[in-house]
């Protein structure tokens, strides 16, 4: 499945889009659009797409996406079962190039927004949110008209100047928006976040990408900087971890409910991602 066209509309009282989202899970198909993208997860947990890269996000996740970069958020699997009271939320701006280039590239000042606008190509992702800008991105789809806009300058300007960020897309990744490569990574991850709590052999999963086991392994290596199984296990590793914090399921049970059949290639997995043991974890992570 190829990555979506998204046409967005701007209201003709303002040059971009903001939207405050609240919902049960993240429901936008693996998409793209020419606008610039902003997006800031104030609640919320699962697996973040951009481009060629695969990572995880959390509350407070926030990310800048240049034009037509594909992506996706998929929520955790437990924000997708009967009876769950766990809300998505998300701030979500969306500015169109003709914003930049009419305005931003004009103005000597925002030399520093039109260089990270320009690095936004590849998907940035930004660490060490400060609680100041954490309250701006909240408070930026209440405020009207100007301020908005003298708002978002000001985020943007405190993105591009004060705020650590690194790049999403590999050095090699190049976005074409019929690529048969994007269509193949997708069924390989709908398929893994699908069934990533049963067994998943390499010749499964090699199956579903119509390539050999060779073949695939030095595919999925190229293009996410990991090993299937690395990827594989981090996935359920994560899982874990939600489970330990969320639920009063044994650690014996939570292994299996994330697919490890063996308690012991549990504990070795979770501490050599974790740093810790699933019960250490656990008691420094209080159930919430």
């Amino acid at each position: 499945m190829r990555p979506l066209l998204e046409q967005l509309t701007f209201e003709h009282t303002s040059s971009f889009l903001v939207r405050a989202f609240e919902r049960p899970y993240f429901d936008a198909p693996w998409h793209y659009h020419p606008e610039f993208e902003l997006t800031y997860i104030i609640q919320g947990a699962g697996q973040r797409f951009v481009a060629d890269s695969i990572e995880a996000f959390d509350a407070g996740d926030l990310v800048l996406l240049g034009a037509h970069v594909p992506h996706f958020w998929r929520n955790s699997v437990e924000f997708y079962q009967q009876n769950s009271k766990l809300t998505a939320q998300a701030v979500v701006v969306q500015f169109p190039p003709q914003w930049v280039n009419d305005f931003i590239n004009k103005v000597p000042d925002f030399k520093s927004i039109r260089s990270l606008l320009l690095k936004s190509e590849s998907g940035l992702v930004f660490s060490a949110i400060s609680p100041t800008l954490h309250q701006k991105l909240l408070q930026l789809p209440t405020l009207t008209e100007g301020f908005r806009l003298v708002a978002l300058l000001d985020i943007l300007l405190q993105l591009a100047t004060q705020t650590p960020f690194r790049s999403l897309a590999s050095p090699t990744y190049r976005l074409t928006i019929d690529d048969s490569e994007t269509e193949r990574m997708k069924r390989i991850l709908e398929f893994t976040l699908a069934h990533f709590q049963e067994e998943i052999s390499l010749e499964t999963i090699a199956d579903v990408a119509h390539l050999t086991v060779p073949a695939f392994c030095r595919y999925f290596k190229k293009r996410t900087k990991k090993t299937y199984i690395e990827y594989l296990n981090h996935l359920k590793i994560n899982h874990a971890c939600k489970l330990l914090t969320t639920s009063e399921l044994s650690v014996a049970q939570i292994g299996l409910e994330c697919g490890f059949h063996n308690l012991s290639n549990f504990h070795q997995t979770f501490r050599r991602q974790m740093g810790q043991s699933p019960l250490a974890f656990r008691k420094t992570n209080p159930l919430r």
